[in-house]
């Protein structure tokens, strides 16, 4: 049976994993993670997402792995795969024999690592949004397993033909349950800066580092829910589904431009995965 699942030690098959209750995840959520794309058995952008891993551990007081035996993890589970198309998930939590709100006295580095496989990004792909309530707290900037806002709100979009929703909070439109959002209006894009209410996505990173080389003018500036209904072309980015135009928001058409700054970003998106998963 193809292993492809380590925990603390242990390499197995992802339905084998046992996660005692002494792992912090369980009963708090506390506890961080990452997530990128494979293809061809090579980790896109792995650099990145392993940084962001380390941020998001520093941030809540754990020890980051060190990032050398991380990769070698990866890479047994990954020469388990076949080729084409996988997800590579990395938890990294706390443990403590009993059940405390505190985590003084607690051990550190339990260590996740699960392989899936995926299907592939899909050029010129559109999705559907809703809109709902950002009432989630301030730490989105952290990439933690505290997912139950997010959840709760994939959920209702998917209940109402959707395939995301877009948070707004104080009128103003943060990010998605589990992708960034952006918009372009004249010939420029707009994304919310990185602050506590949105997490850096790298995906989003990617999208403003492509904006540069094309030529396309952004600014990292909050824009309000007017202004999205209002936008020449709307977007979202995410690890696994890299870059989508969005065609429709609480049942309203989005409009889609000939000559479009979304299909000269998701070309060079996917030209950059394939390139670099050679």
């Amino acid at each position: 049976m193809i292993k492809n699942a380590y925990y603390n030690g242990a390499y197995m098959n992802i339905k084998d994993v046992a996660i005692p209750l002494s792992d912090r995840s369980v009963y708090f959520s506390d506890a961080v993670y990452d997530a990128c794309l494979i293809r061809n058995k090579k980790i896109f952008m792995h650099e990145e997402h392993f940084e962001r891993l380390k941020r998001s551990a520093t941030a809540i007081g754990l020890t980051p792995p060190d990032e050398k035996r991380l990769f070698n993890i990866c890479e047994r589970l990954i020469s388990e795969c076949e080729g084409g198309f996988y997800f590579l998930y990395i938890q990294l939590s706390g443990y403590k024999e009993e059940r405390s709100h505190s985590r003084i006295g607690a051990s550190e580095g339990n260590l996740l690592i699960t392989v899936t496989p995926i299907s592939a990004p899909v050029p010129d792909a559109t999705c559907k949004l809703i809109t709902v309530p950002d009432r989630r707290y301030s730490l989105c900037n952290i990439k933690t397993v505290n997912l139950l806002p997010a959840v709760l709100a994939s959920s209702e979009a998917e209940s109402r033909g959707a395939d995301e929703a877009v948070f707004i909070r104080d009128g103003i439109v943060t990010e998605c349950a589990h992708s960034n959002i952006h918009i372009i209006k004249n010939g420029v894009l707009f994304t919310h800066p990185l602050d506590c209410h949105i997490l850096g996505g790298i995906t989003r990173e990617h999208l403003l580092s492509i904006c540069k080389r094309l030529g396309i003018p952004y600014y990292e500036k909050a824009f309000g829910k007017e202004e999205l209904f209002s936008a020449d072309e709307v977007l979202i980015t995410s690890s696994s589904k890299l870059c989508r135009r969005v065609c429709e928001i609480d049942g309203k058409e989005m409009p889609f431009l000939p000559r479009s700054h979304y299909a000269s970003i998701s070309s060079a998106m996917l030209d950059d995965l394939y390139s670099a998963t050679i």
